[in-house]
């Protein structure tokens, strides 16, 4: 008999109202504590996948960067820097430089007029 009074004692407590906010706060602390674990993980993942990538395209980069080590360790490769980088020429050899022709002067330009006379020419239908 004493033991069922002591179980419905504990039962009482434990079912009791402050009981049970208590044990609600505690469940909802642990529940916000699960999700920002569930964030970070996924946050970690996206960042993980990202240097996974980045380490991809550096270990491309590494393999251009040799090949050009590699070409300028020749004499051509040397040759053609040197031009490309300082816009010279070879003994007997000629530079043609060709320049676009400007179909619009400046001053006709319609993007050089001011927003209230393009906003005139669009109505006007010029």
């Amino acid at each position: 008999m004493k033991e069922l009074q002591r179980k419905q004692k504990i039962r009482r407590v434990i079912y009791s109202i402050p009981s049970l906010v208590i044990l609600s706060v505690i469940a909802f602390f642990l529940a916000k504590g699960a999700v920002g674990v569930i964030n970070k993980e996924r946050v970690s993942a996206a960042y993980s996948k990202n240097l996974a990538a980045r380490a991809e395209d550096l270990v491309l980069r590494e393999q251009e960067l040799k090949g050009d080590i590699a070409r300028l360790e020749t004499e051509e490769g040397i040759k053609d820097e040197i031009r490309e980088r300082f816009s010279v020429t070879e003994e007997g050899e000629y530079v043609a430089i060709i320049v676009n022709e400007r179909g619009v002067s400046s001053s006709t330009d319609k993007s050089a007029l001011p927003w209230y006379k393009r906003f005139w020419l669009v109505i006007m239908g010029n």
